[in-house]
Formats: structure tokens, sequence, C-alpha cells
């Protein structure tokens, strides 16, 4: 289990890492700022100013698919069974809550919209998390674009790319950007892990930009 001290390093990463994008984007902004001035800097992006994907928001479900007990859902089956994983309650975010899952589970999500990634791609995510920890964000090439295969390869040693994914405590949601950093030009898949534990995080929306 990582310590205070490397939660605090990585944070500190995260937000050098942040300042840079958004002054490659032409926003003005130093590593010496607040993270959460940062956070709110995203907002001034222009719109517009690039291409972006959404992968999921209360818009855009179709494409969700997650592994349970070692059985694979679609969203709308999942909510099906647990409405208050995606509901009007949570305005449609994804809601990773000991109430749904029980205590520390790990559940593995994908969505099946493909992307054109490149090194300069960030993956944007909205969310709120009640504890500040490591997560888990991998991409995965698949020729069948299957959830199945999307979520076998997300978690097989060797068959998908690891992306840094920090989740930040907060008592409002933020949107982190997520680096492509080292990917190879390509199509990729996107899938990550919702852990039910201190952090329990609610996603609203993830995008590729």
């Amino acid at each position: 289990m990582a310590t205070i001290a490397q939660y605090i390093a990585e944070i500190n990463h995260q937000r050098d890492l942040l300042a840079g994008h958004l002054v490659a984007r032409g926003i003005i902004a130093t590593a010496d700022e607040k993270l959460n001035l940062l956070v709110h800097k995203v907002s001034l992006l222009p719109s517009g100013s690039t291409e972006k994907t959404v992968i999921f928001d209360a818009d855009h479900r179709d494409g969700i698919f997650l592994s349970h007990n070692n059985t694979l859902y679609s969203l709308s089956a999942f909510t099906a069974v647990y409405p208050d994983f995606c509901s009007s309650k949570n305005e449609y975010a994804l809601n990773y809550s000991t109430s749904i899952f029980g205590w520390d589970y790990s559940c593995y999500t994908c969505s099946t919209v493909p992307l054109t990634l490149s090194a300069a791609t960030q993956i944007a995510m909205r969310f709120l998390a009640s504890s500040t920890e490591t997560g888990i964000m991998r991409l995965v090439q698949s020729d069948s674009g299957t959830a199945e295969d999307i979520l076998s390869k997300a978690q097989t040693e060797g068959s998908h790319i690891d992306l840094s994914l920090q989740w930040l405590y907060s008592t409002d949601y933020i949107t982190t950007l997520t680096p492509c950093e080292g990917v190879t030009t390509g199509t990729y898949y996107l899938a990550w892990v919702g852990r039910s534990n201190n952090s329990r995080p609610l996603i609203r929306s993830i995008t590729a930009i």
C-alpha cells in the first residue's frame, strides 16, 4: 500500500503534468498553482479547438460494459438488476458504491467505442471520489472490438497499456487529464476499474481529447 508521502508525490506529479498540458493548449498555468485552480482552467480550453470522442456521459451510455462476479453485463442489463449504478439520482454517473458491490470489489469496466489515439491524446475523466488513491486505466487493441475481448485483455498481463489514473478526494466533481504518453498511433479501447473501497468513485463523464 502506498504511503501518504507517495500519494502526495503522485498528486504533485499529476499537477505538473496538468499545468504542462494547459500551457501546451494556450492556457496560462504554472506547476506551483493549486490543483483545484488548474482543474478549473480545463474549462477555459476553447471549445472546438481539438477533436474529441465521448466515451461515456449521461447521453452516451450504450457502449459501456462491465464484469461482475465473472458475468459480463451491458450497462442497461446491469442497471436492470442494480438501478442505482447509473440513475437519474446521480445524474447518470457510474456509481461504484459499497451498496452495490459490497466492500472492496474491483469492477472492470470498458467501452466498446473505438478510439483513434496517439501520444498527444489525453483522457478527460470527470469524477467524484471519497479518497485519494492510485487507480487502474488501460488501453486495449482488439480486432473484434467486443466487450468480452476488451475486458479479457485488460486483465491479461502483456495485452494492454497502463495509463496513469489517480483518484483524488474532493467534495465536488473534478476533471483530470490522463496523458497517453508513449502510445503508438492506432485504434484502442478504454478499460478502467471502479473500486468499492474508500474511493468508491462516481464517474460522470469520460472523453478522449
